[in-house]
C-alpha cells in the first residue's frame, strides 16, 4: 500500500485506542472543528461564507459518521442512528438551522468519545473486581469480556425492539406535526426544526448504552465472590428461578467418602475387604469408592453374579455363588434381617453373607459446616423451594434435609435417577429450576441453569468454586441487583426522552441541547452500572452471614 493511500486511510477512520485511552485523532478533529465554528459564529462575514464554514465544521467532526450512515443505506438499516443524524443534520442546514446542526454533530461526537472512554474505564473497574481471583479465572474473564454478547441481557433486547418501535412511531409523529403544526399559526420552518428534534431524541442512544455494561459489572462481581456466570443472560435466567434442586454429594457432604473402620467378630480385615470390594465393584454408589480407594487389590469379576445396586442403601448380589448383601440397618430391617444396633461416627453398612450377619463397615459422612445453611439463604434471597437429591436411604436422607432445612427431599437417587427427577420437575410445572450438583453428569440437565460446584465445568451454565458455595445466595442478590440496575436505566432513558419530547413540541428545546441532554443521560446510566457492587445494598444479607 502506498504512502499516500495509507495516509488516506488513517484520516477516514480513528485510532485505534488502547484500552481506558481517548481517540487522539478525534480529539485533534474536533478542536479544529470548534474553532472553524467559532470563528464562523464570532466573526462578522457573509451569510454564505458563514454557512460554508459551519458546513466545513461539521464535516471535519463528522465525516466519519457520513461513512456510517453509507455503510448503513448499503445494509438497508434505515434507522440506524448515524443515518438519522446525518439526515436530520442536512435538513437543518436546508432550513436555516446550521449553527445548531454543527453543534450536534460536534455534541454527537463529543458524546461518543466520551461513552467510549466511559465504557473503557467501567470494563477495567469491573476487573479490578476479580484482583484476588486466580490467575485462571482473570484471563478467562478477560478473554469473555472481549465477546460482544457477554454483557448482553434479555432486558436490552426488549429495550432496543421498544426503541426501534418508537423510532418508527416517532418518524410518522413527526412527518404528521411537521404538516399540521403550520395550520396553527407556526411556520413551516419551525415544524420542521420541532420535528428533526423529535427524529434525533427517538434514536436509541441513551437507552442502550450501560446495558452491556451493567451485565459485566455483574458478571465480575458475581467471579469475585466464586461464582463464576457463562454469560449475563444467564444471570437474568437467575431472576426467573423459583426451585433450586441440590445434589447431597460434593456439596454437602464429601464428594468422596472415606472408610473409617471394620468391625467383624467373624472374619479378618483381608476377608472382610475382599467381600466388600467384590459385592460393589459395580456400583456407583459413594460408598463404593470409599471401599474400592481403601482395597487396592485385584478384583475377580468371574466370582460376581446376580448384581443388584439399591442406591443409597447398598448392594446385593452373589460372590461364588453365596448370596452376599451389603447395605443401611434400615434396608436389612425393612427385609426382616436383624443387625446390632450401634452408634457410630459416619455412615454405616451392614454385611450379611449367606443369611448370616458378618459385621459392618463406617464411611465418613461429614456434613459441610460452610452449606449448612444454604437452603435457608437460598430461600431468603427469593428462591421458593429447595430440594435435595440424595444416594442415602429414605430415612438417612429425611433426616439429613430436616437438619439442613430443605423444602423436599429424594433418596436412593443414583444418577439416572437424578436426571429424571430434575427432568420431571421442569416439564411438570411452570416453575423454573437449577440444578446445582458436583459431579456425576457430562451434558446439560433438563433444568433451565445447570450449576456445578467444580474448579471448572465444561457444560454448566454456572461454575461455584467449592470452598465458596456457600456465596451462592449471595450470587442469587447479585443477579436480581444487575436486573433491577438495569430496568432502572432503562427507565431513566426513557423518562428523559419523554421529557425532550414534550420540551420540542413546546418549543422549549433546541437540536444541540436535545442531543446534549440525550448523551449526558446515556453518561449517568453508564456511571450508574457500578451500583451493582454496592456494599450498603447487600449489609443485611451479609450481616446474617457473619452472624451464622
Amino acid at each position: 500500500m502506498s504512502q499516500k493511500a495509507d495516509l488516506a486511510k488513517r484520516l477516514l477512520k480513528t485510532t485505534d485506542r488502547e484500552e481506558g485511552q481517548l481517540d487522539s485523532i478525534l480529539i485533534i478533529r474536533l478542536v479544529i472543528a470548534c474553532v472553524i465554528f467559532a470563528v464562523a459564529v464570532i466573526v462578522k462575514m457573509p451569510v454564505v461564507v458563514r454557512t460554508i464554514l459551519l458546513i466545513l465544521s461539521a464535516i471535519v467532526a463528522g465525516y466519519d459518521i457520513v461513512l456510517d450512515a453509507v455503510n448503513a443505506v448499503e445494509g438497508k438499516d434505515y434507522f440506524a442512528t448515524p443515518l438519522i443524524v446525518i439526515v436530520v443534520a442536512v435538513l437543518a442546514f436546508v432550513i436555516g438551522f446550521g449553527a445548531e446542526a454543527a453543534v450536534m454533530i460536534l455534541l454527537y461526537q463529543i458524546g461518543l468519545l466520551l461513552i467510549a472512554y466511559v465504557d473503557d474505564r467501567t470494563r477495567k473497574s469491573a476487573m479490578e473486581l476479580l484482583r484476588y481471583q486466580d490467575e485462571d479465572t482473570v484471563s478467562r474473564y478477560r478473554e469473555l469480556l472481549k465477546l460482544k454478547e457477554t454483557g448482553s441481557m434479555e432486558i436490552e433486547s426488549t429495550m432496543r425492539r421498544s426503541a426501534g418501535s418508537v423510532l418508527k412511531i416517532a418518524m410518522i409523529f413527526a412527518v404528521v406535526y411537521a404538516v399540521v403544526l403550520p395550520f396553527t399559526g407556526q411556520t413551516f420552518r419551525v415544524s420542521i426544526h420541532r420535528a428533526l428534534m423529535i427524529l434525533i431524541i427517538c434514536t436509541p442512544m441513551s437507552i442502550v448504552a450501560a446495558m452491556k455494561l451493567t451485565g459485566i459489572v455483574g458478571l465480575c462481581f458475581n467471579a469475585q465472590q466464586g461464582v463464576l456466570f457463562r454469560d449475563a443472560r444467564s444471570m437474568e435466567e437467575v431472576t426467573r428461578t423459583s426451585v433450586a434442586v441440590f445434589d447431597k454429594a460434593g456439596i454437602f457432604t464429601e464428594d468422596a467418602p472415606k472408610l473409617l473402620a471394620i468391625k467383624s467378630d467373624l472374619l479378618d480385615r483381608t476377608t472382610f475387604m475382599n467381600f466388600a470390594a467384590h459385592a460393589v465393584y459395580y456400583s456407583d454408589q459413594p460408598l463404593a469408592k470409599a471401599i474400592s480407594d481403601a482395597y487396592g487389590q485385584e478384583y475377580r469379576q468371574d466370582v460376581i453374579s446376580d448384581f443388584v445396586d439399591i442406591p443409597g442403601s447398598g448392594v446385593e448380589l452373589k460372590i461364588a455363588g453365596n448370596p452376599v448383601i451389603l447395605a443401611t440397618a434400615d434396608w436389612l430391617i425393612s427385609k426382616g434381617i436383624r443387625v446390632p444396633q450401634e452408634e457410630d461416627e459416619g455412615q454405616v453398612f451392614h454385611m450379611v453373607i449367606a443369611g448370616r450377619y458378618v459385621g459392618k463397615l463406617v464411611i465418613s459422612a461429614n456434613v459441610n459446616d460452610d452449606a449448612a445453611e444454604l437452603a435457608q439463604n437460598m430461600r431468603d434471597v427469593g428462591i421458593r423451594r429447595c430440594v435435595l437429591l440424595t444416594e442415602d436411604s429414605p430415612e438417612t436422607s429425611q433426616r439429613l434435609a430436616e437438619s439442613l432445612k430443605f423444602n423436599e427431599v429424594f433418596g436412593g437417587c443414583d444418577t439416572a435417577k437424578k436426571l429424571q427427577l430434575i427432568g420431571d420437575m421442569s416439564q411438570g410445572s411452570d416453575e423454573q429450576l437449577m440444578y446445582v450438583y458436583s459431579k456425576g453428569i457430562e451434558s446439560h440437565s433438563a433444568a433451565k441453569l445447570d450449576v456445578r460446584v467444580s474448579k471448572k465445568a465444561k457444560y454448566a451454565d454456572v461454575v461455584v468454586q467449592p470452598e465458596l458455595v456457600n456465596n451462592l445466595p449471595f450470587a442469587v442478590q447479585i443477579c436480581n441487583r444487575t436486573r433491577e440496575v438495569a430496568t432502572e436505566n432503562a427507565v431513566f432513558a426513557f423518562v428523559i426522552k419523554a421529557i425532550l419530547i414534550f420540551l420540542s413540541i413546546t418549543g422549549y428545546c433546541n437540536l444541540w441541547f436535545a442531543i446534549f441532554i440525550d448523551f449526558v443521560a446515556a453518561l449517568a446510566t453508564m456511571l450508574n452500572s457500578i451500583r451493582v457492587t454496592s456494599e450498603s445494598l447487600f449489609a443485611s444479607f451479609r450481616r446474617k452471614n457473619s452472624e451464622s
